[in-house]
């Protein structure tokens, strides 16, 4: 596997590591041969340090550990995306993710750190409705969604999942593709009003990926 790779002239390839679910890169780190062959046989991703110049095993003493799920080459077989599940934090400051520091439009570094590199557009707008939720604004469609209740934001959901179901019985393919962002939308307000992160949904759906969906009577 690793005679393939493209190794540069210290024997060194670069390995972004990934999320498995929720996509969002949690580090970047530099692999040898030896590092590539122990992730693979192991299943834990493992590095080669630099600056210690030194194999390890990622989290082998914060117990931080990053199981691998998945392993991709570029176009240039120069560079490796890890895909990996992250027990725990994956930087070494605490942070989910070592991409935390945002640049602003002049290229310095912001302050204050951001979640905004953090998974996708789901995310961002998980991100938006609780911030509606804490700080009310007039005017805002989800402020006002709070402020009506649960059962207002419920109602708003079972509308919605009604729209889906006609579009789909209506065949329309636009209209399934509008009224499911609708949902999803609506949804996530739902999670929201909760304080149930997409995280735990994306951890719930991982536990249950690869399993058989048919259960047996015993467990229904």
């Amino acid at each position: 596997m690793s005679a393939e790779i493209r190794f540069d002239e210290y024997g060194l390839v670069p390995a972004i590591v990934q999320d498995w679910r929720d996509g969002s890169v949690l580090m970047l780190g530099y692999m040898n041969r030896d590092a590539l062959d122990r992730t693979v046989s192991t299943r834990y991703v493992h590095f080669w340090s630099r600056s210690r110049g030194k194999l390890w095993k990622k989290g082998e003493t914060s117990g931080h550990v990053l199981l691998l799920k998945d392993l991709f080459i570029d176009c240039d077989h120069d560079t490796i995306l890890v895909k990996a599940e992250p027990v725990g934090p994956t930087c070494h400051t605490g942070a989910q993710s070592c991409f935390f520091s945002k640049l602003d439009k002049q290229g310095a570094v912001q302050s204050m750190p951001s979640d905004d590199a953090a998974g996708g557009l789901l995310e961002r707008i998980y991100r938006t409705i609780l911030d509606r939720k804490a700080h009310p604004q007039s005017g805002s469609y989800v402020s006002s969604l709070f402020q009506g209740g649960q059962d207002r934001i419920l109602k708003k959901v079972v509308e919605e999942a009604g729209e889906v179901l006609l579009g789909s019985k209506n065949g329309r393919r636009e209209e399934v593709i509008y009224e499911v962002a609708d949902l999803l939308f609506h949804t996530l307000v739902v999670l929201g009003h909760h304080d149930v992160t997409l995280h735990e949904i994306y951890q719930e759906l991982a536990s249950r990926h690869g399993k058989s969906g048919l259960r047996s009577e015993a467990t229904r």
